[in-house]
Parts: C-alpha cells; structure tokens; sequence
C-alpha cells in the first residue's frame, strides 16, 4: 500500500521531483490530474484554492503560473511568479519563465535585469536568453524599416489567425471561446473553422463566407496550407488514438495530418498522411510551392522536446520518412506553426529561442551549398511583441506578408496583422 501511495504521487507530480515531506494533499493531486490532462482553466482554479492554505507552496504556485501562461493569462501568472522566486527550490528556467511573464505585463527593466542575471546560467539554452539581453537592442534593430498595421473587416474579439493569401482571398482560421494555445490533443478538439474573404487592398478584407465546407464536415484544427494550383490543401484535426491503432487508449487524442481538394465536394474528403501515428502529435501543415516538400510539427520520436518542425520529402510517389530540422531550428521548447516562402526562407514560432516574450517569429535563410538552413534569426520588433506573434505567411519577394499576434490585449482575442519592410 505504501508503494502505491508513493508512485502516485511520483506520478502526479512528474513536472517536478516532489520533496517528501511535502504531504499528500488531494486537491493537489486533483489539480495535477487536470495539469497532466492540459485542462489548465480547471486546474488553475484547483491550485488557487489551495493555495488559500498554503500561500507560500512553491510547487503549487508555480503550477497555477504556467497554468496561466498556457492560458495567456499573464496578468494572473505574474501574481504567483514572486513565491516561486523567492523559494530555495527556485531554478534557472523559473526565473526565465517568470522574466517572460515580466515582458508580458509591460515590466520591461525587470524582466531585463533577471534575464541578465541568467546569462551565467550552467543551462546553455538559458544563459542564451541571458546573453541576449545583454545586447537588447538587437531586436529593435531593423524597427524603423518594418511597418505593422492591423488588417481590417475581419478581426472579432474571438480568434482570427493563421493567415495566407490564395487566388486573391485571405484564407484564415477562426475559433470562438478559446482557452489556450497548446499542441498536444486532448479531446476531440476540432474547434476550429476556415473562412475566406475578398482582398479589397493590403489592409481591407471584406465578403466572409466559409471555405471548404466539405472538409470542415469532420472538424479542422489550426494552420492549413495549399499547393500552388490550390487544388490539395494540407491541415490537422484531432481524432481518437483508437481509430488509428486497436491499442491506442480509448480517451487518447492526436493530432494528424490530412489532405484533400478543397474546390471539389465530390472528392474524397481526407486522405490521411502516411506517417500519421497513434502515438504523437502531427500539426501545422506548410508544403513548398512545387508541392515536394511538407514542413510541419510534432513530438514523434527524435524530438529535442516539446514540438519540433520536421520535414518529409516528395520522392518517386511516396513521402520519405520525416527528419527532424536539427539544432540550428529546434530547441527543447516548442517549435510551431511553420512556414516555408517562395523564395525558400523558413519561418517558424518558437517560445524557447531568445526573443521579446511570449512566442516570437524567426526565420532561417536556405544554404543552397547544401539544401540545410543556416541559424535561425529572431524577426524582430514591430513583428514580435511580448505576447505571442506566430503564423506568419510571406507573399512572393519576401517583403511583406501577414501574421497572428494576441498583442493587442495579451488573452484569446488573436488577430491577424499585415506587415512591410520598406526598401533601406
């Protein structure tokens, strides 16, 4: 029995080693329970209420952080930073953690003077934030060329996000009631929906109808993207493990990649991708212009950790197993919403690389030597923000383009923006 009692709480606990002598608490265990599922808005409320008795418990006040980091409430997150950081148990990542949570509530020099302090950091990846910041003004270094406005006609105060341009149209992703952004699935979380809408310039859309109803039928999840002759449009849903292996748990969830013709209802609706697997996550879809190269995300095996972009290649009919991109893109963090532009530059968001807050846009020049890329480069400010700036599409020159950005209030109201960097 007692063995039992403790592999539970090993269990429950697994984000961090539980002293102990920290006693079992039910509703601790209650809140982990929902941590592990990802339901955080329901297990930020748990660790709340117990910490009302037990004010100063570093593991449960760091939990509601993240909690409300996941749920882009960081005016809540940074009421529960300063217990973690003054407990002997603190780590490196909590105060880079808590320095985000800093940019994200506008507390600029502070989050600057405990990013700094990182830069000695034994964590190589953290002392990179730390060294960083030590030359801040990098991130604002091409400000002055780069224009960002909000488009018009389209934005709600639900989400509208990751924009492309097709045939003239801005083909986007809505959803109402959003709670987080994670990219794992947990349930059958096909809430989203694609609209399009007439480009009248740059900036004004009009005419919003839906797009691609047919495929939409059997729920849609997030980033999608076309091939050139806007006849195979590659995107994510979530569906149960089990309908993809008999000995997949019956409550499991994954995301996995389809295809199908959006112009055409009498096509067959999805053509599932061939590597999908029970066992891990595939979103976010960006396949080249000539249609032989799929970009996308995923925690499958060979991930640096988290959500890593891979890529597979279009070779005598058949995708090639997906390889991981490597070091100079990936990180331990999550590395999302890839995109890959007609001129051959990546882009990608990733909340681990040094950046400005939140999720932050790079980008990695092609190496023609070779066909690898070269390092990632923040996009920098006015593209990134300290809230999460993602999704960004690039038309044709390299120029301008639009992205997704919740900057305007730091919660679930994303919205999409266009950008132009003007000739230096």
């Amino acid at each position: 029995m007692i063995k039992k009692i403790f592999f539970t709480v090993l269990l429950v606990f697994g984000i961090k080693t539980v002293c102990i002598s920290q006693p079992i608490n039910n509703k601790l265990i209650k809140a982990d329970k929902l941590f592990i599922k990802q339901d955080f808005v329901a297990a930020a409320k748990i660790y709340e209420s117990y910490l009302k008795s037990y004010p100063k418990d570093y593991y449960a006040s760091r939990q509601a952080a993240i909690c409300y980091k996941k749920t882009n409430d960081q005016n809540k997150a940074v009421d529960h930073w300063p217990n973690v950081i003054e407990s002997s148990k603190v780590t490196d990542q909590d105060r880079l953690d808590y320095a985000k949570c800093l940019l994200a509530n506008y507390r600029t020099q502070d989050a600057k003077m405990m990013i700094n302090f990182l830069k000695t950091s034994p964590d190589k990846a953290i002392a990179a934030w730390g060294m960083a910041y030590t030359n801040f003004s990098q991130f604002y270094a091409d400000s002055a060329l780069t224009r960002v406005n909000e488009v018009k006609g389209i934005n709600t105060s639900e989400t509208e996000s990751c924009p492309l341009i097709a045939n003239g149209k801005l083909i986007y992703i809505t959803e109402k009631n959003k709670s987080s952004r994670i990219f794992v699935a947990t349930d059958n979380d096909n809430k989203s929906a694609i609209s399009v809408s007439t480009k009248k310039d740059d900036l004004g859309f009009s005419e919003i109808s839906a797009y691609a109803k047919h495929i939409q039928n059997k729920g849609i999840c997030s980033q999608v993207s076309l091939t050139a002759d806007e006849t195979t449009m590659y995107y994510s849903r979530s569906i149960a493990a089990k309908e993809l292996n008999k000995l997949a748990e019956a409550s499991s969830y994954k995301f996995q990649l389809y295809s199908a013709n959006p112009n055409d209802e009498k096509a067959e609706v999805a053509t599932p991708f061939v590597h999908n697997s029970y066992e891990y996550d595939y979103i976010h879809p960006s396949i080249t212009k000539d249609g032989l190269k799929l970009y996308f995300s995923s925690d499958m095996k060979g991930s640096l950790g988290g959500m890593d972009i891979f890529v597979c290649e279009f070779v005598n009919g058949a995708w090639s197993a997906p390889r991981n991109m490597g070091l100079l893109i990936n990180t331990p963090g999550d590395e999302v919403f890839p995109h890959i532009s007609e001129e051959g530059v990546l882009y990608f968001a990733s909340d681990a690389r040094p950046g400005l807050g939140g999720l932050d846009i790079f980008y990695a020049e092609p190496n023609k030597d070779d066909g690898t890329f070269f390092t990632a480069k923040n996009a920098g400010f006015p593209i990134n923000t300290q809230f999460d700036d993602y999704s960004i599409y690039i038309l044709k020159g390299g120029k301008a383009g639009y992205f997704s950005s919740n900057r305007k209030n730091n919660l679930q109201d994303d919205d999409i923006y266009y950008f132009v960097k003007d000739q230096q």
